[in-house]
């Protein structure tokens, strides 16, 4: 049995970090691997488990990060949320934050993604770690790793032209990416679908949503999951879609942060709920990458916001489904969205996902 170590984020206090590191290694464990997540964080993003930090690069982050983790309750609500994340994949020990701590392992195959782990914005700077630059490995593969919405400078891509030297196959997650790095290698890049979508509706219901009491919710609601910090620009938006639809709404949100246009918060969501919530929502406003994907997956009616900081990952997944005018759809243009002909798109792509990951690590 061959063993696959995988380096991505995995604890980021985020459901899109969380669900794709577990779908990942669970797809690759059901094929019959022995598969490691590899229990190293980026001290950049470690940074942010800690009561103060300097948020959003800001001196006055401090405070900020400060108050948010302590009168709001925020540290105490992401403990809740994601204190059950480890029991869907295996962990190694002890938590590396250098690279001179996992300098000696040892796997047939190393895997970097996906998520934003090539995102130098994120990561304090491109992360050699991301990059696969170290342990011993027959293969070095990319799974649909993702830049973000950052533009590499021209020393970040000498760093990643060399490290891909190592590679024996390289996918990213969106076409900007691909744009981005192709000419810094002659191995053709892949664009992947975000690793979440290797598992389909009725295996995120059986594998999470039905082991929480949200999963038999009877109630009708609007869901809301943002994560901008500009999302009070969205409040005269959510109040039309909740009067248009007479339904009141429900907000995935991890501080006591009262939101004018919210009927119900929902502190501290476990994974499990997050899938339950969304499989029995009326309807899904995210201006979350995760959240428009998870809503695509599970067939859910919904309006993705356009992230200001970071647009390009939802409007290349829209895109590639036909979907694109759905973006920042005004509550009187709203129409249902037919999953007949999205549900096309999705299972070629899905499929070509899957070809690629299979033949990049079994094609001997």
């Amino acid at each position: 049995m061959k063993k696959i170590g995988i380096v991505t984020f995995f604890k980021a206090n985020n459901y899109g970090v969380c669900l794709q590191a577990i779908a990942t290694s669970e797809f690759l464990k059901r094929q019959g691997y022995e598969v490691d997540i590899i229990n190293y964080i980026n001290p950049y993003e470690h940074r942010i488990f800690k009561w103060s930090y300097k948020e959003n690069d800001k001196i006055i982050g401090y405070i900020t990060s400060l108050i948010k983790n302590i009168l709001l309750g925020k540290k105490r609500y992401y403990n809740k949320g994601f204190k059950n994340v480890e029991n869907y994949y295996h962990l190694t020990e002890p938590c590396a934050t250098k690279i001179e701590q996992v300098q000696d392992m040892k796997y047939d195959i190393l895997i970097a993604g996906s998520d934003q782990i090539w995102n130098p914005l994120i990561t304090g700077g491109v992360d050699p770690v991301f990059l696969l630059q170290f342990g011993k490995a027959e293969r070095r593969i990319s799974v649909a790793s993702s830049l973000g919405s950052k533009e590499p400078t021209e020393t970040e891509k000498n760093i990643f032209k060399e490290a891909f030297k190592k590679f024996s196959y390289i996918s990213v997650r969106e076409q900007y990416a691909k744009k981005c790095l192709q000419d810094l290698t002659d191995k053709k890049i892949k664009v992947l679908m975000d690793p979440t979508f290797l598992f389909n509706k009725k295996e995120w219901v059986d594998l999470l949503g039905q082991k929480s009491k949200a999963f038999d919710i009877k109630e009708k609601y609007i869901l809301t999951y943002f994560i901008s910090s500009k999302k009070s620009s969205y409040q005269d938006r959510v109040l039309e879609y909740s009067k248009k639809f007479n339904c009141p709404v429900w907000s995935i949100q991890f501080t006591n942060y009262t939101w004018k246009v919210t009927n119900k918060k929902i502190m501290g969501a476990s994974i499990e709920d997050f899938i339950a919530l969304f499989m029995n929502a009326q309807l899904i406003l995210t201006d979350s990458f995760h959240g428009t994907a998870f809503s695509i997956n599970l067939n859910r009616n919904f309006v993705p916001f356009k992230h200001s900081e970071n647009p390009l990952r939802i409007i290349n997944l829209l895109q590639n489904l036909g979907i694109a005018e759905r973006l920042d759809m005004p509550a009187e243009e709203y129409k249902e969205i037919n999953y007949d002909e999205v549900n096309k798109k999705l299972e070629i792509l899905r499929g070509d996902s899957k070809e690629w990951l299979l033949n990049a690590v079994e094609f001997e």
